[in-house]
């Protein structure tokens, strides 16, 4: 993996959950941090929307950039006005340094 392969920037975003003064839960997104990656569009599928039916087309990516401790699959990636859910973190095979966000989109928590 080289560095001029990371050809588009990402926004990650992290959950800031508040409780309003009624006591009800509020969930609010803030930006995280905006790394340089690599997005790898792998495959796209349909799920059911909810126990009440419907479909919802849901697309699988990963995006590959360096190395870091503070990204988690509680947070989320922001990339050309789509959202995805981060599902995984995890090291990339073989490229000591770098690291591979496998990430959905479709169903989002947000």
């Amino acid at each position: 993996m080289q560095s001029q392969q990371l050809d588009t920037r990402i926004q990650v975003e992290a959950v800031n959950i508040t409780r309003g003064a009624s006591g009800g839960v509020q969930k609010d997104w803030t930006p995280h941090s905006q790394p340089w990656a690599q997005r790898r569009d792998l495959s796209g599928n349909e799920r059911a929307a909810s126990s009440a039916g419907g479909q919802v087309a849901v697309a699988r990516v990963e995006f590959v950039l360096r190395e870091r401790g503070d990204i988690t699959p509680k947070m989320r990636v922001r990339h050309k006005g789509q959202v995805f859910n981060i599902e995984h973190v995890k090291p990339l095979a073989d490229y000591r340094g770098w690291m591979v966000l496998t990430c959905d989109t479709g169903v989002n928590d947000g």
